[in-house]
C-alpha cells in the first residue's frame, strides 16, 4: 500500500469518527444545554498542551513544535505526524503508572489551529494485559485533564453507537474536549473550538 493510500485511509477514518461524534452529541439535550450555556458566556478559552493555542497560525504551531523537539520535551510518536511525551511516575520503578501522550494539530482553510488530536496510552500496554488497556486508563486521563485544565467537569454522553458507546465531554467557554476509548490501546482526546466546524 502506498503512503498516499495510507494517509487517505487514515484521513477517512478520522473524518468518520468525527462525524459519528458530532451526530451522537447533537442527540443529547444535556450536551446541547451545556454548549448553549458556555457559548452564551462569550468567553474565549484557547489553551492546550505545551502552550499551544487554538486559533494560532500553522507557522507558529510548527515553530513551537520544533522548540519542543529540539529541547527533547517531545519526540516523534508512533506515527510521523504525531509528537510524543512520556509521563513517568518516579515512585514506580516498573513503569506501572507511566503513560504516553501523542498529539498532532489540525488546521482550517485559513491555516489556523482548530483541533488538537491527541491519544493517551499506557507504556506497558499489550493485547493480553487487560490491566494496561485503554478502558482502565480512561479514569486517570479524565482526572489529569481536569487537573491540567480547570473549569467545568466532564459530562458522560451515551452515543448509541456500537463502536463508540460513550464519550466524555468537557466545555469551557468555546473550547471543547471529547474523550473516548478508541481501541484497546488508545484513549482519544479531541480538543477543538466550538465556533468552528470540526
Amino acid at each position: 500500500m502506498s503512503s498516499t493510500m495510507k494517509i487517505t485511509h487514515t484521513s477517512f477514518f478520522g473524518l468518520t469518527v468525527v462525524y459519528l461524534l458530532t451526530v451522537a452529541l447533537s442527540c443529547s439535550s444535556n450536551y446541547e444545554s451545556l454548549v448553549k450555556n458556555e457559548l452564551d458566556k462569550n468567553k474565549k478559552v484557547d489553551s492546550l498542551f505545551f502552550n499551544f493555542r487554538l486559533g494560532e497560525s500553522k507557522d507558529m504551531y510548527h515553530k513551537k513544535s520544533w522548540h519542543l523537539n529540539n529541547s527533547r520535551k517531545v519526540v516523534q510518536g508512533r506515527s510521523y505526524f504525531y509528537m510524543k511525551k512520556i509521563f513517568s511516575d518516579s515512585k514506580e520503578e516498573n513503569k506501572s503508572n507511566d503513560f504516553g501522550l501523542e498529539f498532532t494539530g489540525k488546521f482550517n482553510a485559513d491555516k489556523k489551529l482548530n483541533l488538537l488530536d491527541a491519544k493517551f496510552y499506557h507504556i506497558l500496554w499489550a493485547p493480553w494485559n487487560e490491566a494496561y488497556q485503554a478502558p482502565k486508563l480512561l479514569p486517570r486521563i479524565l482526572d489529569s485533564l481536569e487537573l491540567w485544565f480547570p473549569g467545568n467537569p466532564f459530562l458522560e454522553i451515551k452515543t448509541g453507537n456500537d463502536s463508540i458507546p460513550k464519550m466524555h465531554v468537557k466545555i469551557d467557554g468555546d473550547r471543547r474536549f471529547r474523550v473516548f476509548v478508541e481501541n484497546s490501546q488508545d484513549v482519544a482526546v479531541k480538543i477543538d473550538d466550538l465556533n468552528e466546524e470540526n
